[in-house]
């Protein structure tokens, strides 16, 4: 018990320490030695989301100094996954605020062998996603869900992009459990796992911690993989892993048909904050890769990012102005940052965003259709009405 509870307060620690702009940077470049491009972009947009720029020295603490290219290495990552647009609205802005070999080899590579424009025209290459990530969207209720079948099979779509609303810091960070399956179902349960966390990934609402880190961690505390985790046991792997949440689900047989279900728990509250399934008639391959898929859309979509502002501020408890008819739930958590000066391009002039100041986060305790009462979990500096929150 004691090893248990030395290794949660491990894990809340480490999740503090992530909120630095160089730990995401860090981790960023670890996964694109990994080649989990997916989740290097993560880490990358998590660092510019806190200091944007690109430069060759950057002051971390004391006086430690890193080379900072947050903008060029998620244009690699892009290239390297075949998203050239991305990759080359992303390094052409790297390249407008300081010009490396790195990023020039990249952009000829994406363009073909066409050398990066005189710095004059740059700008022209910054449009679309770039930019718009880090404008505040007007806040509206999420889309309705809707489905649509190809090849006779159900395929449901996701409401929001996550890419089309700014974001500070990291993205609610969770973690999947192995799934548990009893009978003829566990033959599926290890495939399930892994494709779930795949679909989470590259859906890039969340950070998803590693699948190898959440076995160590199974491994080390002498937990069975899956079957007899309870949610207690579950929360406190969770909170090891420095998750915000964590996903426990099941493989279930009737007949000939498959059914997956997912909870999403909280690690501070060990409340369920989202539960779906999906099913199919058949077990072939394909069925149950789409039955998965269509787990993590439903999971996506309960989950929207909105942004909002603190409204009123007593000793104890905080009031944001979304509620429930924007997505807000009880149990949501919100990052509450606080806007300073404005982020030009540095050849165009042009209007980017605006530098923040992460205050801290808050969960939502109890929720109205356009308001929302909130306590703070952690806090950095003082919280004021009129600071800004955006659900994590």
């Amino acid at each position: 018990m004691k090893k248990l509870l030395f290794l949660i307060l491990m894990g809340i620690s480490f999740l503090s320490a992530q909120n630095k702009f160089y730990n995401y940077y860090t981790a960023g470049i670890e996964y694109m030695q990994k080649q989990d491009w997916q989740r290097a972009i993560v880490e990358f947009k998590s660092a510019a989301s806190l200091e944007f720029e690109d430069v060759q020295r950057k002051r971390t603490y004391g006086t430690r100094f890193i080379e900072y290219y947050p903008h060029r290495e998620t244009g690699v990552a892009h290239y390297m996954l075949g998203e050239n647009d991305l990759a080359k609205k992303e390094i052409a802005l790297s390249l407008a605020y300081r010009s490396t070999d790195r990023a020039e080899d990249f952009y000829k590579k994406i363009t073909g062998g066409v050398a990066p424009p005189p710095a004059k025209t740059i700008e022209e290459q910054i449009t679309g996603q770039t930019i718009t990530q880090y404008k505040s969207p007007t806040i509206t209720a999420p889309q309705k869900q809707s489905t649509s079948y190809k090849n006779n099979i159900i395929v449901i779509t996701r409401k929001y992009d996550p890419n089309a609303v700014p974001q500070v810091g990291s993205r609610l960070s969770i973690a999947v459990l192995p799934f548990e399956g009893k009978g003829e179902s566990a033959k599926f349960k290890d495939a399930v796992t892994n494709k779930l966390i795949n679909e989470l990934v590259n859906s890039r609402r969340f950070r998803v911690i590693e699948r190898s880190a959440m076995d160590k961690i199974i491994a080390e505390q002498k937990v069975q993989a899956s079957g007899v985790v309870d949610d207690k046991t579950a929360v406190g792997l969770g909170k090891i892993a420095g998750a915000d949440a964590l996903v426990i689900g099941t493989v279930s047989m009737v007949d000939s048909s498959i059914e997956i279900s997912v909870r999403l728990v909280d690690v501070e509250t060990a409340e369920t904050i989202v539960a779906q399934d999906a099913n199919s008639e058949n077990t072939t391959q394909g069925e149950i890769d789409n039955t998965v898929r269509n787990v993590a859309t439903l999971v996506f979509n309960e989950l929207p990012i909105i942004e909002g502002d603190i409204i009123k501020v007593d000793a104890d408890e905080l009031f944001i102005d979304i509620g429930s008819l924007n997505g807000v739930k009880r149990g949501t958590k919100c990052v509450v940052f606080r806007e300073g000066e404005s982020i030009k391009h540095p050849i165009s002039g042009e209007i980017l965003g605006k530098k923040v100041t992460r205050l801290g986060e808050i969960i939502v305790i109890q929720v109205n259709d356009k308001f929302a009462a909130v306590k703070p979990i952690e806090t950095d500096q003082d919280i004021h009405v009129g600071d800004k929150v955006i659900i994590k």
